[in-house]
């Protein structure tokens, strides 16, 4: 418990100073398979738990280190910690450069403390422009107490009780999910399968992974290969790279639709080999799915092209079909998931309120997280309405939220796919749902804040970390008891660590302004000008303002357009699902629809079909002793990899200490 509270805490202080001040080659945390976690796993194993002599750790210790580190890994970097902070201070410096949002005085939509308060005598000099290139004097960074922590207050009293009450129900509803997920459905979880395959023994010594062929083959050849490649970067007169990226472009003169639905990307495949490895564990229609899905999007989203609609519209939370489609396909999944489990989630909520329930066993840890998961959703529901969002707005909001982040955990624990691409913004659904004019633009100000902060990017959320590791402590003989109630103190702590030492590192040396957060920074008040400007001109401002309560119901006014993408996504996912359970030969996983025509998507398409391809070809000519046989190889591949993007990190910190510059 110790070591995994220990590196919790440590990467949560230092994952900003390694993404965006460093910049080691690769984030701390970059999918929901870190290397520093499972990486840091084979390393440690490997080389460090030897020389331990009779203190070395056992199986059932490194799990458990493991599962409460892996629950720490969705907190930092993109998940929350550097979101939170652009979304409320960036916008003080955007009015600043954007004519027409000085000239609006949007920011006064914000509800109190919702933004940093730079209104000080110096707070735009320090506060505000501290953050935005440092305080800090050249190399030399500042002290923690030189942040000027008083123009935070506000938004830590805001945001804290609203984060800490989503974070509580989604944790809750993790351990939930788990036992009828893991033991009932018996899913895969092929990441975690990966790792405990290469625990120690239960007396401390190697896994007999380690000793296998197949597996020193697979591991030193990718690692060897990758590391080559990064040498290249270091030393380009020395080393050769292996190119593992194809420029295919000009086939693409062949499918001119493809192109024209904007799936350009695909004509330059790559190798992944953590891709390849995992899909070589998938069910086939899974990684099948996951190898023609961005095709048939893009090929679909082509043929609408042709026709004047643009399905696949590039601009982030705004009012345009590709939302809608990939909201329900989640919407889809979502069903699906409470339908399969019914009985058992029924019975967990009686329970968890008291009743007497059914025989079923019901273990401990899931009432308390359905208490957890009640208790968190209530008072976020609870909070958005005190904040100025009615519950009436603020129940579906809290609904489509927890969907996003259920749907993501499930797809990571029957797949292994670790890279989530397509992107659901619950304020831009209730945009459509309800109308601009329903919602009124301070409520709608709120709503994207909130979903900047807590799903500008929801491949790095906490809620799949802490599927993995109940699954973890399950397969290794921890309890899973103990994991939940450890689990949640890890969670706050690495809030608690996260957030204030991105703060200190960004007015240190200054705020990242070329990443992902930085960008979703600009996208709530950006689309709220349009709106505004919009009810402006139809002469619905004062109108739209002035909605509270029942009104923002009883004044809906749906996209029917939007609504009906929604609707149509929902029911394809549905058929998908319900045909791949009647019949055997259906060749399509639902899990289609959570991918599509994401960036990340369509980047390891060409890794899924390779590991799809590989499989049949080793089932079909070796039957499935052969099968069985080469698992290790693909162990090996998944595992050099993620050793080599750590080694990678580490040297990266290396250089930076020693030469104070970045490789």
């Amino acid at each position: 418990m110790f070591l995994g509270l220990l590196a919790a805490v440590i990467t949560c202080a230092f994952c900003y100073f390694n993404d965006s001040i460093i910049r080691a080659g690769t984030m701390t945390i970059p999918n929901l398979l870190p290397a520093v976690a499972y990486g840091g796993v084979v390393l440690f194993v490997l080389l460090l738990n030897p020389l331990l002599g009779r203190w070395r750790l056992g199986r059932r210790e490194v799990a458990a280190a493991l599962a409460l580190y892996l629950i720490s890994c969705g907190v930092p970097g993109w998940s929350l910690g550097e979101m939170f902070s652009g979304t409320v201070m960036f916008p003080h410096h955007d009015v600043r450069t954007t004519p027409s949002w000085a000239s609006l005085d949007i920011l006064r939509l914000a509800p109190e403390g919702a933004l940093c308060d730079v209104s000080g005598p110096r707070g735009e000099d320090i506060a505000l422009n501290g953050f935005i290139s440092g305080l800090g004097q050249g190399d030399r960074g500042i002290s923690p107490l030189d942040v000027p922590w008083g123009a935070w207050r506000g938004p830590f009293l805001f945001w804290g009780p609203l984060v800490f009450a989503f974070l509580l129900a989604v944790f809750g509803l993790s351990a939930v999910f788990h036992r009828q997920w893991s033991s009932h459905e018996q899913l895969p979880y092929p990441i975690v399968q990966f790792a405990s395959s290469l625990l120690p023994t239960d007396g401390g010594g190697l896994s007999p992974t380690f000793r296998n062929r197949l597996f020193i083959v697979g591991f030193s050849v990718v690692f060897l290969l990758l590391f080559n490649n990064f040498c290249v970067r270091l030393w380009p007169e020395y080393f050769i790279s292996v190119n593992l990226s194809f420029n295919m472009a000009p086939f693409s003169q062949l499918c001119p639709t493809v192109l024209r639905g904007k799936g350009g990307m695909l004509f330059f495949p790559q190798i992944i080999f953590t891709v390849v490895g995992l899909a070589y564990f998938l069910p086939s229609e899974a990684s099948f799915s996951m190898w023609v899905g961005p095709w048939l999007y893009c090929l679909i989203g082509g043929v609408f092209a042709a026709y004047g609609t643009d399905l696949r519209a590039a601009k982030m939370m705004a009012l345009v079909p590709e939302p809608f489609i990939f909201a329900g396909g989640y919407f889809g999944i979502f069903l699906i998931i409470l339908y399969t489990g019914r009985h058992f989630y029924w019975q967990a909520l009686r329970r968890a309120l008291g009743f007497r329930g059914s025989q079923d066993d019901i273990p401990d840890y899931t009432i308390l997280g359905m208490r957890l998961f009640l208790a968190g959703f209530l008072a976020f529901i609870a909070l958005l309405h005190h904040a100025g969002v009615h519950w009436t707005v603020g129940l579906p909001y809290a609904v489509v939220a927890v969907m996003v982040y259920t749907v993501v955990s499930r797809v990571l624990a029957e797949t292994g796919a670790f890279e989530i691409g397509t992107y659901v913004y619950p304020c831009v659904i209730l945009w459509g749902l309800f109308g601009a004019s329903a919602l009124g633009p301070r409520v709608l100000v709120i709503l994207f804040l909130l979903s900047t902060v807590l799903l500008a990017a929801p491949g790095w959320c906490v809620m799949p970390f802490v599927g993995q590791s109940l699954k973890l402590a399950q397969l290794n003989g921890v309890s899973e008891r103990r994991t939940t109630h450890w689990g949640a103190v890890t969670m706050v702590i690495a809030v608690l660590v996260a957030i204030p030492a991105t703060i200190y590192w960004q007015y240190s040396h200054g705020a990242d302004t070329t990443s992902w957060p930085r960008a979703s920074s600009i996208y709530p008040f950006a689309n709220t000008v349009e709106v505004l400007q919009t009810l402006r001109a139809q002469g619905l401002e004062q109108t739209a303002l002035a909605r509270s309560g029942f009104e923002h119901l009883l004044s809906m006014s749906p996209d029917w357009t939007l609504v009906g993408a929604f609707a149509i996504t929902t029911l394809l996912a549905i058929g998908c699902a319900l045909g791949r359970l009647r019949y055997t030969w259906w060749p399509l996983h639902p899990v289609i629809f959570v991918f599509f025509g994401g960036h990340q998507a369509m980047a390891m398409s060409a890794s899924f079909g390779l590991g799809f391809l590989l499989k049949w070809s080793i089932t079909k000519y070796g039957g499935g002793r052969a099968y069985q046989s080469c698992k290790p190889l693909f162990i090996g591949a998944i595992a050099g990899t993620l050793c080599e993007q750590l080694v990678q990190m580490l040297i990266g910190i290396g250089h930076y200490l020693v030469t104070g510059t970045s490789i």
